[in-house]
């Protein structure tokens, strides 16, 4: 796929349903067989920070009898329409879904998708296996999703690298 360059300003939200936008991020991603949840935020420690999905969960099954589960939370801004799927890690406690990775804008829900098809989890002992996200704009993609490195390097940065 080819990248289309695009400068906007967009407001990604949580989608309010699952549209034809958002089965279309799903049929690129090639994950039209599951189906997507809406997960509400779960606090479970105030060391767990936004953006740090992998490492929290990484925590949280140190502490509890639990599953990493990776996956897409999917966004949208519709009066740009922009769609995004953004990779990340929730867990699954007694066969429950629950995220427990903080968000920046305070969001209610997320929509999530499970997809444990791709390569993701620890790589090493600082960086795990990743993915780009995946933007479309009126419906034609925009940045296509690639393998990434996630490097952590601390509490305040992360640093991504194509593997």
């Amino acid at each position: 796929m080819k990248n289309i360059s695009v400068e906007m300003i967009v407001k990604p939200k949580t989608p309010k349903k699952i549209n034809r936008d958002i089965k279309a991020l799903l049929s690129i991603l090639k994950i039209s067989h599951e189906n997507p949840k809406y997960l509400r935020f779960t606090y479970c420690s105030a060391e767990y920070l936004n953006a740090f999905c992998f490492q929290n969960c990484e925590n949280e099954k140190d502490k509890i009898d639990c599953e990493i589960i990776y996956g897409w939370s999917l966004w949208e801004d519709r009066k740009n329409k922009f769609f995004e799927a953004e990779f990340h890690s929730v867990i699954e406690e007694n066969g429950v879904l629950v995220d427990i990775t903080p968000r920046p804008k305070n969001e209610k829900y997320i929509l999530f998708v499970t997809d444990m098809s791709r390569i993701s989890g620890r790589k090493s002992i600082d960086s795990w296996y990743s993915w780009s996200n995946l933007k479309m704009v009126d419906g034609n993609v925009v940045e296509a999703s690639e393998e990434l490195e996630v490097v952590q390097l601390d509490a305040e940065s992360s640093e991504f690298r194509n593997v």
